[in-house]
């Protein structure tokens, strides 16, 4: 297919445009989106691959097992030969009093009796002291081998590694020339290969055996590298770039550090006790719906990330089964983010849009209401009808729940910490501070009570004992993730994705809805910043068609894959069992029900004329 000069040069304004100043190079051309089909078609067919990689790790773990070493046995007393005291030769010392050994024992003195037993028990210690420096010898043997079988395994990654980051630099400065890459795509191309080379690292975490947080961390931080080595940017544009990035990055992480610590202070009351105790269902399809309303419901008030958070660890109290948990779990992904697409204060790109004046107030709700709900009844109707009607679930067991103290305000630690989070979107309108603020509010008045409460020394309820069980690593890989697609935002890839998605699609619904898959992989909040970009509002106004469907698909479209949300990436950090894989082959299903009928919910209304 071949592209118009004219089409070229809109892209390309487009995306100069949104940087605001002189652009450095062309946009990049079909490579681009063929690099992106690419990353598709290996989503695609990554159940065949981790299968492959399960065998072959098996193999390797199989080689890298430790060789049993036979241990020596100690010898029984029984078995040690001892001095005769008549004869002067040695004898077996049976423990037994057999009749040959009657004349050995019984014509020996006193003296000569304790004399035997002391030469007895220095033989047993002797061969006793042998015994473990043998077996010392041999541990440290094995260990060595085990050593130098892991050191065999991480130099060569390291060597793959760095040659990889040498043959990407190889090919921004033209020094390694491939014959598909022409021109400005040689500089795009190693940041796209190596962005998706690191998720596909992250997708296949538990084949690898790889921390996620370590990879998205290098993945953050090379994607960056190959910004500042091989594009032509000024080091004052390169650092205005990088830390404008870093504090968008950094609103969300203090945000997921406050919200998480919160949890822990309220969970360490035992605040969920008095929701678990509320919630009287027995059987999981009945658990199944509570869950989705309630999730539903709350993130319409609530940021998706809060209410993920807020549930996924009510679910850990309540349900023991960790299959069925994890499976609610992606379920409260998708319902918090069907909640958000039809309030303002919902989700980030409804937010967006609202502000750009693309959406108003009243027209909103009444727009997207119904197809948000369409979404959430397809989601767990699948689910629904996948489950036994009469199947139970149980709950964790706690054999001293009965005989354990209710903790010391724990209503009040439960719903202050509550009540603060659900008003985190009224302080950010109300003092215009961002929301990370309005959560450490929240979380530093939770450590003053909790001080006054239980004092400083308890470190059980205090904001101190609180912060050491929050799981870090969360909290990295946001950063690292985050990081590497602000990257790819800075540099104008994501809009030049959705520029030339706008230019080969022929009609704009389907624009918005492709734009709402491809929110699964990258983040949507660029992608709808793109799309306020290349509509105008003189040919598509306030409430049109167009950004009813534009604001649905970008909010529930992340719900898709695991990566899409950042709720998503917070529930694969809190359920240790799910990776990418495991979301893709459980909830994707699920979520693609519910998503297309949302779709045909909004194209329904407008083909009727009840939109407003």
């Amino acid at each position: 297919m071949a592209w118009s000069a004219r089409s070229q040069a809109l892209g390309f304004e487009a995306i100069c445009n949104s940087r605001g100043r002189r652009c450095f190079v062309r946009r990049p051309g079909l490579g681009f989106l063929a690099l992106v089909g690419v990353f598709l078609a290996i989503c695609g067919i990554s159940q065949p691959v981790v299968l492959f990689l399960q065998a072959v790790t098996s193999r390797a773990r199989q080689t890298k097992k430790r060789p049993q070493v036979e241990q020596p046995r100690p010898a029984l007393v029984s078995e040690t030969k001892i001095p005769s005291a008549d004869l002067g030769s040695t004898r077996p010392a049976h423990s037994g009093a057999g009749p040959q050994h009657s004349s050995t024992f019984s014509n020996a003195s006193p003296k000569n009796t304790v004399l035997l037993s002391l030469i007895a028990i220095k033989g047993v210690r002797d061969f006793s002291r042998a015994g473990r420096r043998i077996m010392q010898r041999h541990a440290s043997q094995t260990d060595s081998v085990v050593v130098s079988q892991n050191t065999s395994v991480v130099l060569p990654v390291l060597a793959a590694f760095f040659g990889w980051i040498a043959i990407m630099y190889a090919i921004q400065h033209s020094i390694l020339a491939l014959p598909f890459l022409a021109g400005p795509n040689a500089l795009y191309f190693p940041i796209i290969a190596t962005f998706i080379a690191g998720y596909g690292v992250i997708v296949l975490e538990e084949q690898t055996e790889i921390s996620k947080a370590a990879t998205a961390l290098v993945l953050g931080v090379v994607v960056w590298a190959l910004v500042g080595t091989g594009l032509n940017l000024s080091p004052q544009e390169f650092e205005t770039d990088i830390k404008t990035t870093l504090e968008d990055v950094a609103e969300v992480v203090f945000f997921l550090l406050g919200a998480l610590t919160i949890v822990e202070i309220m969970d360490a009351h035992k605040g969920f006790d008095i929701i678990t105790r509320a919630i009287t269902a027995t059987k999981k399809r009945d658990l199944l719906v509570v869950v989705g309303v309630l999730t539903f419901a709350l993130s319409s008030v609530l940021n998706n990330l809060t209410v993920v958070i807020v549930m996924v660890s009510l679910l850990q109290k309540l349900v023991k089964d960790v299959e069925f948990r994890q499976k609610l779990g992606g379920l409260v992904v998708i319902a918090s983010n069907a909640g958000g697409a039809w309030t303002p204060i919902g989700d980030i790109t409804t937010t967006m849009l609202y502000i750009g004046g693309q959406l108003t107030t009243v027209p909103l709700l009444l727009n997207l209401f119904f197809p948000s709900v369409l979404c959430l009844i397809g989601s767990l109707g699948y689910e629904f009808l996948q489950m036994d009607g009469e199947a139970v679930f149980e709950r964790p067991s706690d054999a001293n729940a009965d005989n354990e103290e209710v903790p010391e305000g724990q209503s009040l630690v439960f719903w202050g910490g509550l009540g603060g989070m659900v008003s985190v979107p009224l302080f950010q309108a109300a003092t215009q501070c961002p929301p990370w603020c309005g959560m450490m509010f929240v979380l530093g008045l939770l450590g003053v009570i909790t001080s006054i409460l239980h004092g400083p020394e308890n470190s059980k309820y205090s904001l101190k004992g609180a912060l050491t069980r929050v799981e870090v690593p969360d909290a990295l890989f946001f950063l690292g993730v985050l990081f590497a697609v602000g990257g790819l935002e800075r540099i104008g890839l994501l809009k030049a994705f959705a520029v030339q998605l706008s230019s080969v699609v022929p009609y704009e619904s389907i624009v918005a809805v492709l734009l709402g898959l491809a929110s699964a992989v990258v983040d949507n909040v660029p992608l709808v910043a793109a799309t306020q970009g290349m509509y105008d509002l003189s040919a598509h106004p306030a409430n049109d068609s167009l950004w009813n469907l534009i604001t649905y698909c970008a909010a529930t479209g992340g719900s898709l894959l695991v990566i899409g949300s950042a709720a998503g990436v917070a529930f694969m950090g809190m359920e240790k069992g799910v990776s990418f894989g495991w979301y893709t082959n459980n909830m994707l299903p699920p979520a693609l029900v519910g998503y297309f009928l949302g779709v045909g919910g909004i194209l329904a209304q407008q083909s009727l004329g009840l939109t407003f």
